[in-house]
């Protein structure tokens, strides 16, 4: 697997730290053991050991920020039930996630930079946040798992790219720079300035789940001028970046513990089915009038755009509000190159691909509808919270949605073992989700 570019190389060079204060998955200040040649886990002694690598959709972002409730009906924790692992902190067979208290840690910019926003949530007439903290007392939102002394399972940053995986410490040193929720999830320097995938590493897993890509898609077209080499990885460097994270995981696991783990890798749907993107032709019938934009052959208007226009913005839609033709084919054709490299890399190298693309392409219409948009159209509160598979933010996973993709991923986990009879994973029930994110 040695196939990686010279861009690439030069923005994983950066990642090359080192295992030696991890030892046996456990504290940093253990020694590390001796590799064993042992025969890779097969079926249900693969299972022994889970881990998940990925970005703002593994790690359960949901209504634009991090909240226990969205993190505990992640897909990883979802399948981690699966495998006998317990959802709630304490015990030997917990499923470890760096879970955040109400009113969560969230994406949306205040004017006052001291203060931190919550998750977006349903107030019953509209979108608002469920609350703010503090930005000197964010650290106190985490519960009290962050005193947890080994790396978390669920290792994913919301934000992370895929040079993150290998190269990123901390916020510091994510691309672009800045990105705080490597602090949350890493706790470097406390854990010795070790990257996402060498914690995976250091825990030795038998079974790791890796989705990455999505939250680049999702970034580059939300930006409004997706480009690719710009903010928006070209499918080539994709493929060379995504084998250098699997061998270096692979590799690892196997030097320092005498085993390769089973890996499933998800691919990425195309993000602009999402209702974050709304169609020009139906964002103008919304408004009530063709309303005017700076670019010409618009295909897509932001759904923030949408707000705006309600609001009494009177227009024309900035280009970084749209999506041309030629911007949307540019996505749609790095999603297609980079499941294209994935489908090729898990040939090449064996490992099974957790469709995910496929799974919610086949979704009916109602189910990527916005829960506002279902509102609209004469359904309850609690009939668009049951419909929809996307938060409220129009771009990630709901409980719902999660899901899908846990069942996804346990059914090419179960074609990764060859799983069968009472051996097989069941698939789970789809989770329920609250928009409003009551207060406790």
């Amino acid at each position: 697997m040695r196939i990686i570019s010279s861009r690439v190389t030069a923005l994983l060079a950066a990642g090359a730290v080192s295992l030696a204060g991890f030892g046996n998955g456990c504290s940093p200040d253990e020694p590390g053991p001796t590799a064993l040649a042992v025969a890779q886990p097969t079926g249900p002694d693969a299972l022994a050991h889970y881990v998940a690598i990925g970005d703002a959709s593994t790690a359960g972002y949901m209504d634009n920020g991090l909240i226990a409730a969205g993190q505990l009906a992640s897909y990883p924790a979802q399948i981690a039930g699966r495998l006998g692992y317990t959802p709630a902190p304490g015990g030997s067979r917990w499923f470890a996630q760096p879970l955040v208290a109400w009113p969560g840690i969230g994406g949306t910019r205040l004017p006052d930079p001291s203060v931190v926003a919550g998750v977006l949530c349903w107030n019953g007439t509209a979108i608002a946040l469920a609350g703010s903290t503090p930005a000197a007392e964010v650290a106190e939102s985490l519960l009290p798992v962050q005193a947890y002394p080994t790396p978390y399972h669920n290792l994913a940053v919301p934000g992370a790219t895929l040079p993150d995986v290998v190269a990123a410490f901390d916020g510091a040193t994510s691309q672009p720079p800045g990105n705080p929720f490597f602090a949350v999830v890493l706790r470097n320097p406390a854990f010795g300035d070790v990257a996402m995938v060498d914690q995976a590493i250091a825990q030795g897993p038998t079974l790791a789940t890796v989705w990455l890509g999505v939250g680049e898609a999702i970034g580059a077209a939300a930006n409004g001028q997706p480009a690719i080499g710009d903010n928006l990885i070209a499918p080539a460097d994709f493929a060379a970046a995504l084998a250098y994270i699997l061998e270096r995981l692979v590799d690892g696991v196997t030097a320092r513990y005498g085993y390769t783990p089973r890996l499933v890798v998800g691919n990425v749907p195309q993000i602009l089915a999402l209702p974050y993107f709304i169609p020009k032709g139906v964002f103008d019938a919304l408004v009530g009038s063709e309303f005017p934009t700076v670019e010409t052959d618009v295909s897509f208007v932001l759904f923030p755009a949408l707000a705006a226009v309600q609001s009494g913005f009177a227009g024309p839609l900035a280009a970084d509000a749209t999506l041309t033709a030629a911007e949307t084919a540019v996505v749609e054709s790095a999603v297609l190159g980079y499941n294209a490299a994935i489908a090729d890399l898990a040939a090449t190298y064996g490992f099974t691909v957790a469709d995910i693309a496929g799974l919610l392409a086949a979704q009916p219409a109602a189910a990527t509808t916005h829960f506002v948009f279902l509102l609209q159209q004469g359904m309850t509160v609690a009939q668009a919270a049951a419909t929809t598979i996307i938060s409220l933010d129009g771009l990630h996973l709901n409980s719902r949605g999660q899901s899908l993709a846990a069942n996804a991923f346990l059914a090419a986990i179960n074609a990764e073992l060859d799983l069968a009879g009472d051996q097989l994973l069941a698939p789970v029930a789809a989770a329920s989700w609250d928009p409003s994110y009551p207060a406790p």
